[in-house]
């Protein structure tokens, strides 16, 4: 009996122990090799329309929409599920779509954390040279743009800039050794006086900045600790350093930096997002011919609305499938590196109509992900099923199954996800 089989079998409803998921997933890796998993998630916002998105045909014999045809080549390592259900607007979908926290005032932020890439970041610290790498296309950065949150709810601001993204790697790989040691030295030195510092500030904060100042001192002393260990130099090819800050060229760009850090181990956790709560705006599509902003179209307030939603959301299935081919480009072992990273793509909305605030349609592309035991080439409906309960699976999709559940309401194994 397959995983998905087998976790259906045991109740639609029912919690799973985490010794049976543990037993799979090693089952899997066992089978797969001993690479390590990776998760990459990307954002894009504003929803789409039903006939954009959704495939025609069966389970298995789908025939891919209009938006998800450039990534057709990729379908045997695809994953489509609908039908997910959430609290709607967008700051309600800003905040949950990563955290399963939603927002209760209507400012957009989640009530806490982690977001699911920080989830697994905290559980795989210490592997990799950098905690996570978090990147955006033409970012907004209010407080409701934001998607990342560590375990303690402070946002994560993404790198806008494809040149910055690249140095944050290139810092941690290839570096000569002694000028390694000088900085990690140097390092040491400043985070030890940071540390007293903020120490003496405690007795003089209140409650709440106290816990600002707890999560500060944590990531200190975590760094304080990982420097004390050996250097172990990172040595990993890597492209030559960007140029251009173009929607194409910075999209283009962080794909092949996201690439070269999961290939070198730089890290094994990424996001992208692509402009903010309502997407990127006006000015930001004219490469693709499109004048009108995400947002605007998706109000029915451009000259072609339609088309022009079509036109943007066709272009980030081309990023994204670009993204995957590369990640399908690197052998490891008996598969590719795309096979041992689960690739996800989200929205803070469902499918609908123009004007359409709604979570009563999730739609997720998921790619990749074979040695961590996910379905490949299917089209599955989750009607009606809660879309916290999405996010605790992927805790055990990648391994992680003694969670018992994420965020406010995810416990509960969606059998779906899984081959």
């Amino acid at each position: 009996m397959n995983r998905r089989k087998f976790i259906a079998s045991l109740g639609a409803g029912a919690f799973v122990a985490p010794w049976v998921t543990q037993l799979l997933v090693r089952g899997a890796a066992a089978a797969e090799g001993d690479f390590p998993l990776r998760f990459f998630v990307l954002f894009t916002g504003n929803g789409q329309f039903p006939d954009h998105w959704m495939p025609s045909g069966g389970e298995l014999d789908w025939t891919p929409s209009p938006v998800l045809t450039p990534m057709n080549d990729m379908r045997d390592k695809l994953l489509l599920l609908r039908g997910f259900q959430g609290d709607g607007s967008h700051s309600v979908g800003m905040s949950e779509t990563l955290t399963g926290r939603p927002s209760q005032n209507g400012d957009g932020v989640a009530t806490g954390g982690p977001s699911i890439d920080q989830f697994f970041a905290d559980a795989w610290h210490g592997n990799t040279p950098l905690h996570s790498l978090e990147v955006g296309v033409m970012p907004a950065n209010e407080a409701s743009d934001q998607i990342c949150y560590s375990a303690s709810g402070l946002p994560i601001p993404p790198i806008g800039q494809s040149l910055g993204a690249f140095e944050r790697v290139f810092a941690v790989t290839n570096e000569d050794p002694a000028v390694a040691v000088a900085r990690r030295a140097q390092k040491a030195s400043v985070l030890d006086v940071i540390s007293k510092d903020l120490t003496a500030l405690q007795g003089r904060l209140g409650a709440k900045s106290r816990t600002l100042l707890d999560e500060h001192l944590t990531l200190i002393r975590e760094q304080e600790t990982d420097l004390q260990q050996p250097f172990e130099p990172n040595q990993c090819p890597l492209h030559d350093p960007p140029s251009g800050d173009g929607l194409i060229d910075t999209w283009d760009h962080h794909n092949d930096t996201l690439a070269a850090a999961f290939r070198c181990d730089a890290t094994r956790v990424a996001s992208m997002r692509v402009g903010g709560w309502g997407g990127i705006e006006s000015g930001g599509y004219p490469e693709i011919g499109i004048q009108a902003g995400h947002h605007d179209a998706a109000h029915g307030g451009s000259p072609d609305p339609y088309n022009d939603l079509l036109g943007i959301n066709t272009f980030h299935a081309e990023q994204f499938g670009n993204l995957l081919r590369i990640l399908d480009g690197v052998p490891e072992g008996d598969g590719t590196l795309l096979d041992s990273t689960v690739c996800v793509w989200v929205n803070e909305f469902g499918l609908g109509d123009f004007n359409h605030h709604g979570r009563d349609d999730i739609h997720v592309v998921l790619g990749g992900g074979a040695c961590a035991g996910m379905a490949q080439g299917a089209y599955r409906v989750q009607p009606g099923t809660d879309y916290a309960h999405f996010l605790f699976t992927l805790t055990h999709l990648l391994g992680e199954t003694g969670a018992s559940s994420f965020g406010d309401r995810g416990d509960t194994l969606v059998a779906d996800l899984f081959s």
